[in-house]
């Protein structure tokens, strides 16, 4: 008994120290002068989320007491006057359990007459304290699961490895907000109740309404958490014939009851949110964003791209997948699951239209289940811990702490990913800028296969595209398109002499549609220093058939370095539509 109070009391001194710890580094990292940042912390996706708290307990959701241009400031939300609705496409699930902190923060607010407006410095500075606050209860409830299978030694190691090793650090340190952080704790905190319900001979029914309860605001946040619901059937299964009782036995009526009468309230605010928005109780809030590469989804991108793969931003991941591999090999149980739950989440969010999650840090959408992954890594943990192969083990952790070195100096980089798929060029400069890796500088390489549009301006389209999902166009609304344009002097440490340049272009019809393929350089003012021009009417084969253009441009020894070069498709005529797509240059 003794020895379990002292577990105990130290279990409460490591995690009480670790979150006084983050919320330090989580203040540095978002405010390091301690003044207010642009832009905002609170806005974009984050805004979409927070915007229910002040809306509800602040503004009664009348967008005209909102203060002005906040949501053009904060481009996230939609304050619209005309029919004085506050529009936002995101769920309330992030800002249920952000209610009490956001509560807490708005009397202190009042109290101190600190701007309580709910979006001002103070509100932003606080915005720090939930996600990390979810992450130490979150990485608490993981340790307790884990302990159920391993010692009190590899669950601590797993937990805080998972957390330094990940991009999970940097989704809980500075962008709290978003709601992966805020899953994960779910996901710990489920786990955690499903391994003590499934333990426990009795079967508690108030503990399945404390699981039912989680997994429904699980699926507020995220409607394809639904997926949580198969981990009851599948966690610690032995066979096909448990699994199958474990399916019939959730499926007793006041089980299903329960459930659905739990999930019904926990969604029943947000059906009268979209009730008040469009006038209808269910609505799909995403217009324009679905699945639409189930037929084609994008693996080999979402796992190892420089834009957003999961592999290349957090490598710890390949033990979680080592782990699984081995579990299976020596015949454990959730080896099989944990692999088939990775391949499966892998496809679903390939298969989003948008599958690397826009301006990221790795893959995002992984993050909460982390916490299911921590499993396979735990029992490879313990395997290494019990080797007396001296290499197996060096080499082991090397790499944990290579790793977690390389995912920690890149989110400290703090950089948003507007790379191409497969701009290695541009990765290796991040890598680079992080003192991981030192580039020689002898050519640049830059492709564009257009499928993030936060590169650059864009007209991105699914009509016409000749690799992956999407492409580009310029139309009689669209005059020009610049696919490219930054300063000499910052591609290459030497001055630039050639650039060899492609592009695949498509015409629909067999008519002149006067587009030029274009090579600009300008100064400082914008004013054309020296210009090559290539008239695609003259160069495309076949119309309906996709046709390469290529063309090396020598740039004369006069031009200033601190001019930038630009590729545009220009459009002067504006008459017909001109897809294209896959541009790529190298720099010499």
């Amino acid at each position: 008994m003794t020895t379990v109070k002292s577990q105990r009391r130290f279990e409460y001194l490591f995690f009480g120290l670790l979150l006084i710890l983050c919320l330090f580094l989580a203040n540095i990292m978002n405010f390091p002068d301690n003044k207010p940042v642009r832009p905002y912390k609170i806005s974009s996706d984050k805004a979409q989320y927070y915007i229910y708290l002040p809306a509800t307990f602040i503004y009664n959701w009348d967008a005209h007491k909102f203060p002005k241009n906040c949501d053009k400031d904060r481009y996230g939300f939609v304050l619209d006057s005309a029919n004085n609705k506050v529009s936002t496409k995101t769920t309330y699930g992030v800002a249920l359990l952000w209610s009490p902190f956001f509560l807490a923060t708005h009397l202190i607010a009042l109290q101190w007459s600190s701007e309580p407006d709910g979006f001002s410095y103070f509100y932003e500075r606080m915005t720090i304290v939930p996600g990390v606050i979810y992450l130490i209860l979150g990485l608490f409830f993981l340790r307790r699961f884990l302990l159920r299978y391993y010692s009190s030694v590899i669950s601590y190691l797993t937990v805080i490895i998972v957390f330094v090793g990940t991009n999970l650090y940097s989704y809980a340190m500075k962008d709290g907000l978003m709601s992966h952080v805020n899953s994960f704790f779910l996901f710990c905190l489920y786990l955690f109740l499903l391994k003590k319900f499934l333990d426990s001979e009795r079967k508690p029914f108030p503990l399945f309404i404390g699981i039912s309860l989680v997994v429904a605001v699980a699926m507020l946040i995220r409607p394809t958490n639904i997926i949580l619901l198969t981990w009851m059937a599948f966690l610690d299964a032995r066979s096909m014939k448990e699994i199958w009782q474990r399916i019939v036995f959730f499926l007793k009526p006041k089980y299903i009851i329960a459930f659905v009468v739990i999930a019904f309230l926990i969604f029943l605010p947000q059906l009268f949110y979209w009730k008040y928005l469009t006038g209808k109780f269910v609505y799909y809030s995403y217009p324009g964003e679905s699945f639409t590469n189930f037929a084609n989804p994008m693996l080999l991108p979402f796992w190892f791209a420089p834009l957003n793969g999961l592999f290349l931003y957090s490598p710890l991941v390949l033990l979680f997948i080592a782990g699984m591999v081995i579990m299976i090999v020596k015949k454990v149980p959730n080896g099989i699951f944990t692999l088939g739950m990775f391949l499966l989440i892998s496809y679903i969010f390939a298969s989003w239209y948008c599958w690397f999650f826009g301006g990221s840090f790795g893959c995002r959408p992984m993050v909460e289940f982390y916490a299911l992954f921590a499993l396979p890594f735990g029992y490879l943990l313990t395997l290494v811990s019990r080797n007396k192969n001296l290499y197996i083990r060096s080499l082991t952790i090397v790499f944990i702490i290579a790793s977690s070195y390389y995912t920690l100096k890149l989110t400290y980089l703090n950089f948003w990913n507007t790379a191409s798929t497969w701009a290695w060029n541009d990765y290796l400069l991040r890598l680079d800028q992080c003192h991981l890796y030192h580039d020689q500088g002898r050519s640049f390489t830059y492709v564009d296969d257009f499928e993030n549009p936060a590169q650059v301006k864009v007209y991105p389209t699914n009509e016409r595209y000749h690799s992956a999902t999407v492409g580009a166009y310029v139309n009689d609304w669209a005059e020009n398109y610049c696919a490219f344009s930054r300063i000499l002097k910052t591609i290459l440490p030497r001055p630039t002499r050639k650039v060899t340049a492609s592009i695949w272009v498509y015409r629909p019809e067999k008519i002149k549609t006067g587009t030029q393929f274009a090579c600009l350089i300008c100064d400082g003012n914008y004013n054309l220093m020296y210009s090559r021009t290539l008239p695609l009417d003259n160069l495309i084969r076949k119309p309906g058939e996709w046709t390469k253009i290529s063309e090396t441009i020598k740039i004369p020894w006069w031009i200033d370095q601190s001019n930038s070069i630009s590729f545009v498709v220009k459009n002067p005529g504006r008459k017909y539509t001109l897809f294209f797509d896959d541009l790529y240059l190298k720099f010499e």
